[in-house]
């Protein structure tokens, strides 16, 4: 027997980002109803299901006067409302949820996506952007009625009711689903509805569109390309700790401090320009930010950048106050004080409720003050203020004690191509047998030496600044680099055990430019073996930015 096609849209007035979006107009519609009118142009089966909650009064009322299939229940159990959706169904018969802030897919496309998981015989699948080359938005996923019957019979939490299919996804997701004839990559695109920004965009892509409830979504995706602000690229990304994550997370020390870096000569931007450096690193693929209490005002100039983008497009990395005036004999009480006041004050700058990770600034909070820094860090992420904790090391030994540590999740550490520290103390090792502790490498520049002038090198004993750039050079030839930061990139980006490189800029262009080097591909294993051949023997008194004013010749 041929099973049966439903799709049922969830859709609610009371989103939280982007109040009453199912209600804007789009093209002449609600956007909540071009949804559904979309989904349903080839003629398949479309239910809508929200909530019994009087928010949804006014969206129900709509939806009746425009005859569409109406399900209404709990406002917090998403689940409950697609098994009510569904209940006349057969058990191997398909479902199709769509959420109505996503206004490109098309009954073309749920026919195209259904048909594939019945060729692969797959009780699940669904899109996966930006792995499947869709831009973020054009989204849907297919199961039987059967999966989500035996999915709900397990029970489950609220994450599992709230969101639907997660149970479907746990124990081993299939390859996402990839439309035939896909010959532009739109990874790098958004056509969701989440922000005001959002919405601007999908305007202008629907604007002069004849017949916005016919119109393929492919076109609409070519529409989507050739708006003129529309990033060109999105950089690599990985998967970590399950969430997609660029290659780059964007460094702010530079956007909030007056000068930064051995080798930064223009000093900080404008805040406008510098707000404008933040969103445009996260249009092109930039899914972290790294920030500090001690970075000036770059937590306030990032809080701005980000209030008004989607929370899940970006997640902030910040660093707690160094506490340079905590008397290690304080209290606990005064320590607790002391924590709170940088915590709390990151959470006013950033414009958040709940940090997404905050780091030692210091490995030694660890344990100092008889571990009441810690302590006090814990009470807070149990009151829900900080999602993950994680440590900022300065060496070798510090990093290994951070992996010892549960606790610990997140690791921001120094390493660039001369640094041979790290291997020959296991780091490595230690942290590919922690998969679920994010690494982050930074200074992979060494602030800005290894692509600067020798007369941006400090004057240290034995360390011959023209030598070393020589040698730099030579070694970016060797392996068929364009240049020295081309050469410093690739190395680090062919790190297994690194997830992304912290890398700040003073400029836009330098962003862009940093951008564009991230876009490389990385050194293969072979040539990281040669380029540390060439480059060898790097003393710690160059290494190490905090020995550069003693080891001065």
């Amino acid at each position: 027997m041929t099973p049966r096609i439903r799709i049922v849209v969830q859709c609610r007035v009371s989103s939280s980002r982007l109040p009453a979006k199912a209600l804007l107009p789009l093209a002449g519609f609600p956007s909540a109803l071009l949804c559904i009118r979309r989904a349903a142009n080839t003629g398949l089966d479309v239910r809508a299901a929200i909530s019994t909650h009087p928010t949804d009064d006014v969206l129900a009322k709509l939806l009746t006067q425009e005859r569409v299939p109406l399900i209404r229940g709990p406002l917090d159990d998403v689940r409950a409302r697609f098994l009510m959706a569904i209940s006349d169904l057969a058990d191997m018969d398909r479902v199709v949820r769509l959420t109505a802030d996503n206004v490109f897919p098309d009954g073309s496309f749920v026919e195209e996506l259904v048909a594939d998981a019945v060729a692969r015989s797959l009780d699940y699948s669904s899109t996966s952007s930006p792995f499947d080359g869709l831009p973020y938005g054009l989204s849907a996923e297919t199961f039987t009625a059967g999966a989500l019957r035996r999915a709900a019979a397990q029970g489950g939490d609220s994450f599992d009711r709230e969101h639907v299919t997660p149970a479907l996804r746990r124990p081993s997701p299939p390859a996402p689903f990839r439309p035939s004839g896909l010959t532009s990559n739109y990874g790098h695109l958004r056509c969701t509805l989440d922000s005001f920004e959002d919405y601007d965009r999908l305007l202008r892509v629907f604007e002069s569109v004849r017949d916005p409830i016919r119109i393929s979504w492919r076109e609409l995706c070519d529409r989507l390309a050739a708006l003129d602000d529309a990033p060109r690229f999105r950089i690599p990304f990985r998967h970590c700790g399950g969430r997609v994550c660029g290659v780059m997370a964007l460094g702010t020390a530079q956007l909030g401090l007056d000068q930064y870096g051995a080798a930064n000569t223009t000093g900080r931007p404008a805040r406008a320009t510098a707000v404008a450096m933040v969103r445009d690193a996260v249009r092109h693929g930039v899914t972290e930010i790294d920030c500090a209490r001690a970075y000036g005002t770059a937590e306030s100039v990032v809080g701005e950048a980000i209030n008004h983008l989607p929370r899940d497009s970006v997640r902030v990395i910040t660093k707690l106050d160094p506490l340079s005036d905590l008397p290690l004999d304080a209290p606990p009480a005064m320590v607790g004080a002391a924590v709170e006041a940088s915590v709390f004050r990151s959470c006013r700058e950033l414009r958040t409720q709940r940090l997404d990770v905050l780091l030692l600034h210091r490995w030694t909070h660890r344990t100092s003050h008889g571990g009441e820094v810690w302590a006090a860090l814990k009470r807070l992420q149990a009151e829900g203020c900080i999602d993950t904790l994680g440590a900022s090391v300065y060496t070798p030994a510090e990093a290994m004690e951070a992996l010892d540590d549960p606790d610990v999740r997140h690791i921001q550490l120094p390493f660039n191509l001369l640094d041979r520290r790290w291997h020959a103390a296991g780091v490595p090792e230690r942290a590919q047998s922690r998969p679920e502790v994010t690494v982050h490498a930074r200074s992979i520049l060494l602030q800005g030496l290894l692509v600067g002038p020798p007369e941006a090198w400090p004057k240290l004993a034995g360390v011959d600044a023209l030598e070393w750039i020589h040698r730099l050079e030579c070694a970016a030839s060797e392996v068929g680099r364009a240049s020295r930061a081309d050469l410093c990139f690739a190395y680090v980006a062919a790190q297994p055990w690194i997830n992304a490189a912290v890398v700040g800029a003073e400029t836009p262009d330098q962003l862009s430019e940093n951008l564009e080097r991230c876009r490389k591909p990385p050194l293969t294993e072979a040539e990281c073996r040669q380029v540390e051949a060439l480059l060898d023997g790097a003393p710690e008194r160059l290494l190490n930015p905090t020995l550069w004013k003693a080891g001065s010749a």
